[in-house]
């Protein structure tokens, strides 16, 4: 039972979070196919003790696959080979920037599959992944604030 609770708990912010990145997206004239943090969000509010997880990984993995993404769309420009070759320099930087979040290399993959504008970078990548750190973080707490019978013990 107390893992059913904390289960329920977490899949409620996760259906909170998409419902929001949603919203953001309509507001922000972003198509939804090119928000990418469906994974992300599912990765941070069902594993929040994770490594990938943290709020570290979460943004420097999303800033680090995009940046890759550019640097090969600009060297090659934009394609299969193109978007395949940027998700590996994105574990590459990801690995070498101890700041490994997988979900995050589908940022690499879009920039370099379909030539994104820089400014995509900000908006959603930078905005979107700050604010699911802090989302799931502040999740988190009030998880700990379930009543103890129904806590998972950690």
């Amino acid at each position: 039972m107390r893992f059913v609770a904390v289960w329920i708990y977490r899949a409620v912010g996760a259906w909170l979070a998409i419902a929001v990145m949603e919203l953001l997206a309509r507001i922000g004239d972003q198509p939804l196919a090119r928000v990418p943090f469906v994974t992300s969000i599912v990765l941070t509010m069902a594993m929040p003790d994770s490594e990938p997880a943290q709020p570290y990984p979460v943004i420097a993995g999303h800033l680090l696959s995009s940046v890759a993404g550019f640097a090969v769309l600009w060297a090659l420009g934009p394609g299969e080979a193109s978007s395949a070759i940027a998700v590996g320099l994105a574990a590459l930087l990801m690995l070498g920037c101890r700041a490994m979040h997988p979900p995050a290399g589908i940022d690499a993959f879009l920039v370099a599959a379909f030539g994104l504008p820089t400014s995509w970078i900000v908006n959603p990548v930078v905005i979107g992944a700050v604010l699911l750190a802090v989302y799931s973080r502040v999740w988190v707490l009030g998880e700990h604030r379930l009543p103890r019978y129904l806590r998972a013990s950690r």
